[in-house]
């Protein structure tokens, strides 16, 4: 009898022991699964990522040329915040914030700067000191306001520029006018010196309290072909790496 019940308590341990590794293995599932993956079900979700890239210039003062420009390459970037219909609860958006900005791969990543949308100019972005930006945060409004940081909270469009602000300088005496489209290629500069890969934070707060994050989220500026296009457009909507994880509930 004390066999029996000696056998059957080192069976209940052993029980127990595989109970916990159990449950530990699938927690460590969860949570590995979760890191990949972050949320699943997402009450709104960065639908399409649209970039412009193109070039502009800045005439050189007082130079002995007839034509003397400061070539500058903008790319300004679109993220679509879309609601997830599949989402079954009623959510709406109190802020999106853009935030920790990296510039990586270019060896001029120290003329490149990142600004947000003016309210003072008939285009959108002015590369000036005043817009230049670490972060930027669009508060949820009725309606969506890009100019004065306005997102709407059922989902909009949110955007901001990284621009290359020294290229290079193009001189001349012969050039009647000037094609802007053309620049870079009187410059001789390739599409590889000029790649940069820019990252990013998303946070997106809502009403309800609800935080969620994508950290590095990353795109690879300028467009293709801009060398010999001058200007041209490129939408992104596999965006399956932008993972978005809670950090409020």
């Amino acid at each position: 009898m004390a066999n029996q019940r000696l056998s059957k308590k080192i069976f209940n341990i052993c029980l127990v022991c595989i109970i916990i590794v159990v449950i530990i293995f699938v927690a460590m599932m969860f949570i590995l699964n979760y890191d990949v993956n972050g949320e699943t079900n997402m009450p709104f979700q960065v639908s399409k990522i649209s970039i412009i890239s193109t070039v502009d210039g800045k005439d050189v003062e007082n130079s002995e040329y007839k034509w003397a420009i400061d070539v500058i390459q903008n790319n300004d970037v679109y993220l679509y915040i879309e609601k997830n219909n599949e989402y079954s609860k009623q959510e709406t958006i109190e802020s999106v914030k853009l935030e920790n900005f990296v510039i990586k791969q270019n060896s001029n990543a120290e003329n490149m700067k990142i600004y947000k949308p003016t309210v003072n100019e008939t285009s959108l972005f002015q590369n000036s000191d005043e817009n230049v930006i670490q972060s930027v945060e669009f508060k949820g409004a009725n309606s969506t306001d890009t100019r004065n940081l306005q997102i709407s909270n059922q989902g909009g469009v949110i955007s901001f520029r990284c621009a290359n602000n020294k290229v290079g300088t193009y001189t001349s005496n012969d050039d009647g006018e000037i094609n802007y489209n053309q620049l870079l290629n009187k410059l001789n500069v390739s599409e590889e010196e000029l790649k940069a890969i820019v990252t990013f934070d998303i946070i997106l707060n809502l009403d309800s309290g609800k935080a969620f994050k994508a950290e590095n989220v990353a795109i690879e500026v300028p467009n293709q072909n801009l060398v010999t296009e001058g200007t041209i457009g490129q939408e992104y909507t596999d965006l399956q790496d932008i993972v978005f994880k809670r950090i409020e509930n």
